[in-house]
């Protein structure tokens, strides 16, 4: 008999989470839903339970632009950096914030349990649920700026002039073909000017591999005086020709239109939410934009790089070796007239004659050929470079905080992974980046300290060697 009563216990138990499932199917079934005006498809869909609405947690948050993740237990957590609730079918709780709350968790079975009903989800700040009176479709309304176009125009307008900006990136790189394991920790210190353009940047790497660790610190200036890095105890500076690149392209950067236009390329992973002090802005990026950031990006290295720079130094091997091609052939030639001259007088002249059209032709092949192979080097496609990577992006998830008040960044914080395959091996990079924003229109003009700019040496790329400055062209 207490077997029996076991038994009976135990499927009453079962029927009340299966309850509302099959009170759902009895009564409307599956409902659409629509979050900010858009249809999320998909195999789980609200349906109605006990004149409530449940929602499928997942794909909820998702299209609300909220980053959403699993653990090996089932939790779902969903986040924007503001807000997090974490939904926990083992611990039958809730959470915001870290904060459990009183809300019954889960009401069903279906989908293991991860739906949310609209009572809750109406009490969230920033959700307002509405179902329609055939309760055939239910509105998600969250507090996201619909218009984000015209929120970015007025951020980029409110731009700063100066700022100054502490950073950390937390890097890990581990590599599938070779026992490459290698942890890297950079804390940066930066002062940022946009007019005139000026950069005062302090760096400190820590790095780990192979069970030893390494830290060096570095300085840098950037100024329209050039480019200044120090490491160690010396000083160096690019040279003319790159400097002028980096000017251009961060007088770019500093272009609100021009800016505006690079953003926008990547609004689809935009999401901007407001709240009463702040805005949070979330990014996430696909592998396709990130294939078009890249591209981006090499348009615009290829822009600051003089074009001579990956060719002067095979131009030069390839002259290198037309001259030794050249004197071997008129070597060979004179050995065809010596032998030439002990055939008869009329074989001679013919032979000349052939020997004189052996040597131009064998001087026109040996001139052509390199001349040809130079042209080639000329015409380096740096996307060719892009075709031979395979960059595959696992997670992406940017968050920065503005202040409400200034459109001005407060602080930024990011996870990121990627996977890149190259020449059979694949390298797998995380990183953990943190920032906080301050002293905006506080930062004072840049200026690179006279004895660095006498005594820095600049870098000469074609020899891959280090000269010294001239006093006279730093004093000009």
């Amino acid at each position: 008999m207490r077997k029996v009563a076991m038994w009976v216990l135990a499927f009453v138990f079962v029927l009340s989470f299966a309850w509302p499932n099959m009170t759902a199917s009895a009564q409307t079934g599956s409902m659409k839903l629509v979050v900010d005006g858009v249809e999320v498809e998909g195999y789980e869909q609200p349906f109605m339970s006990q004149e409530d609405v449940l929602i499928p947690v997942e794909d909820l948050f998702h299209e609300a632009g909220y980053q959403v993740s699993k653990d090996a237990a089932g939790k779902v957590t969903v986040t924007n950096s503001y807000l997090t609730v974490d939904f926990s079918v083992a611990d039958e709780q809730i959470t915001v914030d870290g904060e459990a709350t009183d809300a019954l968790f889960p009401l069903t079975l279906k989908n293991y349990g991860n739906y949310v009903s609209g009572e809750f989800l109406n009490e969230l700040e920033g959700f307002e649920v509405t179902i329609s009176e055939d309760q055939q479709t239910v509105t998600v309304t969250t507090n996201r700026v619909q218009d984000v176009d015209a929120f970015l125009e007025k951020m980029v307008a409110a731009n700063p002039n100066s700022y100054a900006a502490k950073m950390s990136i937390d890097q890990s790189m581990v590599s599938d073909t070779e026992e490459l394991a290698m942890d890297m920790l950079m804390e940066i210190d930066m002062s940022v000017t946009n007019n005139p353009i000026g950069l005062h940047m302090l760096e400190n790497t820590k790095t780990t591999m192979d069970g030893k660790t390494e830290e060096t610190a570095s300085e840098a200036y950037f100024t329209e005086d050039g480019f200044f890095q120090k490491t160690g105890e010396n000083w160096t500076k690019l040279p003319e020709e790159l400097t002028a690149g980096l000017l251009e392209a961060t007088s770019a950067q500093a272009d609100p239109i021009a800016q505006l236009e690079l953003t926008k390329q990547f609004m689809k992973g935009i999401h901007i939410f407001e709240y009463d002090d702040a805005y949070i802005i979330t990014q996430t990026m696909t592998n396709e934009e990130f294939q078009d950031m890249m591209e981006e990006a090499m348009s615009l290295f290829t822009d600051m790089v003089p074009e001579d720079f990956f060719t002067d130094n095979e131009a030069v091997e390839v002259t290198e070796a037309t001259d030794v091609k050249e004197e071997q052939a008129e070597e060979d030639a004179t050995v065809v007239e010596e032998a030439a001259t002990e055939e008869t007088a009329d074989e001679e002249a013919a032979t000349d004659e052939e020997a004189t059209t052996e040597e131009n032709a064998a001087v026109e092949e040996t001139t052509e050929e390199p001349a040809e192979e130079a042209v080639e080097d000329e015409e380096i496609d740096l996307d060719s470079i892009l075709d031979e990577v395979s960059i595959s992006i696992d997670e992406f998830f940017i968050v920065t905080v503005i202040d409400k008040n200034t459109l001005f960044p407060v602080s930024t914080d990011g996870k990121t992974a990627m996977t890149i395959s190259v020449a059979g091996e694949t390298v797998t990079i995380k990183q953990l980046i943190s920032g906080i924003f301050s002293k905006f229109n506080e930062v004072k003009e840049i200026k690179v300290p006279e004895d660095i700019i006498k005594n820095a040496v600049v870098l000469d790329l074609d020899s891959e060697t280090i000269e010294e400055e001239s006093k006279s062209e730093a004093t000009e």
